[in-house]
Formats: structure tokens, sequence, C-alpha cells
């Protein structure tokens, strides 16, 4: 007599786990395939961290790097080249010395655009002298002070432009704190999980950019974490605090102008908010005019753009999704750092 054995619901679920295994194993394969350069999606192959004991955690490059850097929206691809000492510089640090150096974050990096087109190469061209990038994607005044303190003795700048960031850098400092807090961890596990995703995963890449595209997808990955609203704001806070970060900013710039040789000429670029261009945010003008006016009473310079920016319109001086500047918004902060760097070079 023959038995007809039932499988189990255990076994039900093991076949269902294995087939789901198997259908993600081809459609991975299928993704790699039809999207060979989907690693250009991952900042993390030309990013690293590195610790400063005085300044805490900040990110240069891998020294050496060569290749391509894409948002996965499609907002951009760019060459991205980085040179032995781990900046986006072609020259070697030795070239540093005597040139004009320009000091930031992702924005003065040159996030999604060559490396001809940021405003340090449009400062160099304006003015017919060597500039020197020496920027940190992701950090703040803590991270630009780190920067300098590892450049050589040996060299020293003919003059110092920070690009500050009005979304990301306004907050009251205490870079002995931020050092000893140890190296910093993701808020939220989701995010963990998408940087992962992003760096090993064709199939995340392929489905995340598609799905970006449909409007109530959109929606629902922003509510969980996995994507950023477009434009959003980097940073929110209330009015009354506006003056107190505003005065803390500017107290550490003006440590930051003390690591330097005596005399340097240095000005800050203030970079404009999105949303004061976009909308005329009060908050956000208040701490643009708040800063100007902290950072006149230590002797510093001021560079301010944003009428440039506003009078060329929003949209056309940022990518669409990422925030960055587009190559408009490097020429127009370009131009205004470089005439201010006129006045006070002659002097």
């Amino acid at each position: 007599m023959s038995t007809n054995a039932q499988p189990t619901f255990t076994g039900r679920l093991i076949a269902v786990f294995i087939g789901l295994m198997l259908l993600l194993t081809l459609a991975e394969a299928a993704s790699r395939f039809v999207m060979p350069r989907w690693s250009e999606f991952y900042s993390g192959r030309f990013m690293r961290a590195v610790y400063d004991g005085r300044f805490g955690w900040f990110a240069m490059g891998v020294p050496g790097f060569d290749g391509w850097f894409a948002q996965n929206n499609g907002d951009f691809r760019a060459r991205i080249h980085i040179n032995d000492f781990g900046l986006r510089d072609n020259q070697p640090i030795s070239y540093a010395d005597g040139a004009i150096w320009v000091i930031g974050d992702s924005m003065t990096f040159g996030w999604g655009v060559e490396e001809d087109e940021r405003y340090s190469t449009v400062v160099s061209r304006l003015l017919g002298q060597p500039t020197y990038n020496i920027a940190s994607p992701g950090t703040n005044v803590c991270g630009y002070r780190a920067l300098v303190s590892q450049m050589p003795e040996a060299v020293t700048p003919t003059a110092v432009i920070i690009g500050l960031v009005l979304e990301n850098d306004l907050m009251e400092y205490d870079c002995a704190a931020r050092a000893a807090s140890g190296p910093p961890a993701d808020s939220e596990r989701l995010m963990g999980v998408k940087i992962w995703l992003t760096g090993h995963s064709a199939l995340y890449n392929v489905v995340a950019g598609n799905l970006k595209r449909v409007d109530i997808i959109h929606q629902a990955l922003i509510a969980i974490g996995l994507a950023n609203q477009e434009q959003a704001y980097k940073q929110e806070f209330a009015s009354a605090r506006v003056d107190a970060v505003t005065t803390s900013t500017a107290n550490e710039l003006a440590n930051l102008r003390n690591q330097l040789p005596a005399g340097t000429p240095y000005a800050v670029l203030i970079v404009p908010a999105r949303f004061e261009i976009a909308d005329g945010d009060p908050p956000y003008h208040h701490a643009r005019v708040a800063l100007a006016k902290s950072l006149a009473e230590h002797g510093i310079g001021v560079i301010d753009p944003f009428d440039a920016f506003k009078a060329a319109g929003f949209k056309p001086t940022h990518f669409v999704h990422d925030g960055h500047w587009s190559p408009l918004g490097h020429r127009l902060a370009g131009e205004a750092a470089a005439e201010w760097l006129r006045a006070n070079l002659r002097r």
C-alpha cells in the first residue's frame, strides 16, 4: 500500500525560502548584467573615515582612487580622482604651498560635478592663481580644523576660503567633546542597511532608482527612512537658537583661523540655504545675516553669494534630487569668492 506524504508547514516554508533566494540571486545577476556601472553609486569606494584626537572623526579620500561616482536617480555622473594625500585634487600635496586653500565639506568637494567645474577651480581660472581643494564630505567646522591639522608643516596658503554650509554647519561647537565621543554611529538601523545595500547590491540600486520615480512608493520609503525627501532640510533649529549657534560657529571659525600663519587672508563663503533661495525661509535668512555679523565682529571676511543664487533661481543652481550645487551654482560661488580675493590679495 502506497502512502502519499503531505508536505509539512515547515517544509513549505523552507521551499519558499529556497525559491526566493534563487529568485533574488537570479535578479541580482541580471541587474549586474543590465547595469554594469551599479557600483558607481557607492561613495564608500572613494571615502574613508579618519580620526583626529583633537577634533574627532572626519572623512578623507582613499589615496589613489580614480573612478566614477553617480547618483542612482540620474542627477549626475562625475569622475573622482583622489591624490596620494587623500584629497580630491590632481596635484600632489606639495602644490598646496603658496596656493589659495578652499576648505569645506561635500559642496566644496564638488559632489556631483567634475573637478574643473568646482568653485575652487573657477576661482583659479578667474584669478590666474593656483587653488588647492581641501574638502571632507559630511563634516563640519571641527572637521575643517582637523583637515588643516593634517596639512604638512612645510606648506602654507596664500589665502584661505572656508565653504560653510548653513544647513549643516551651524551648531554649538565643542570639538574636544566631539573627539572624545568616539566614532559616529548610525542613528537608525535602516539607514545602515541602506548604505550596505547601496554598496553591495546591483538589484537594490535598480529597484531604488526606479521606485523613487513612483510618488506613493517614494513617500513610503521616505517614511521608513530608506529614501531622502527631495531638497529636504539638513538641519532645523528654532529661531531662538539662531544667535547661539551662529555665535558658536563664528567662534570656532576664529579658532580655525588661529591654526593658520598670522596675517593669512581668510574668509568664509556662506553657502545659502536652499529653502531661503526657493522660499525666503525666515529662520535661515536670520541665520545668514546673524552669521555674517558674528564673522565681521571677529574680523573674518564674509563672502555671501545669496543674491546671485536668488537671481539665477533655485532649480538651475541645484541638482533636482541631491541638493548639491549644479555647475552653475559652483560658477556663481567661484565668482563671488574671486571678487573677494581680488580685493584682499591686493591689500
